[in-house]
């Protein structure tokens, strides 16, 4: 709907997107600074558009490296300083989408994908703002909007266009209830599997009270923005 912005899918992610943003940092070069761009094969170039948007699960890294490491998202600086090398010539907006630890914990618990081995030692109790705080440093002229999921279907549409530079009254209502209710449909299972899936008392109540300093912090932090559901 919005014709001056271009969403870069997953697959052109993989594909083209992670390759060209080596080149630039080996070239030194911004992305859209005439050699690197050709790299992603668009039918369009990106530099005719006012918005580009990229949605990319892995950026900060896998799944299970949220909750089950020392450190939550080990390898996120690094990725968030290769976003901003690679755009050096145009703004910067990260929106990060988070929910309660102890919810996150139980969905990891029910995928057997990512579900991690059982250790005598209590999982660590990861800290968002921490996360936020090591997003900062990593692009300091960026504009970091963090939004908190703890109630989805409140909060997706203004993710959703904040996202795309919509505004939502360009959406019909049968979209915007289609947008509301069929989204996140992992979040919502994890919600259904908190209540079912019982972690420690203890584990939760700390998850639980990590989650509300983590948003009381982001709050209070310099150019970075929380929108709350």
């Amino acid at each position: 709907m919005a014709t001056s912005t271009r969403v870069i899918s997953r697959k052109e992610y993989v594909e083209h997107f992670r390759a060209a943003m080596v080149a630039a940092e080996k070239l030194g070069l911004g992305l859209l600074q005439g050699l690197i761009e050709p790299l992603l094969k668009g039918n369009e170039a990106l530099d005719d558009f006012r918005h580009i948007v990229i949605s990319e699960h892995a950026l900060l890294g896998p799944v299970d490296d949220m909750l089950t490491q020392k450190t939550m998202f080990p390898k996120a600086k690094r990725r968030v300083q290769n976003i901003d090398r690679a755009f050096t010539d145009r703004a910067l907006n990260f929106h990060l989408a988070i929910a309660p630890q102890a919810e996150c914990w139980a969905g990891l618990l029910a995928d057997d994908d990512v579900a991690p081995k059982h250790a005598d030692a209590p999982p660590p109790v990861h800290s968002w703002a921490q996360l936020v705080s090591r997003i900062t440093q990593a692009s300091p002229r960026a504009n970091v909007t963090v939004w908190d999921f703890e109630r989805p279907n409140s909060v997706m549409l203004p993710f959703l266009a904040a996202l795309l530079s919509l505004d939502p009254d360009q959406l019909d209502a049968q979209t915007q209830y289609n947008v509301e209710e069929n989204a996140c449909d992992q979040l919502k299972q994890a919600k259904l599997l908190s209540k079912i899936i019982q972690i420690d008392k203890e584990l939760q109540t700390r998850m639980d009270a990590r989650y509300e300093l983590d948003l009381a912090a982001i709050a209070a932090m310099p150019n970075v923005s929380l929108v709350r559901g």
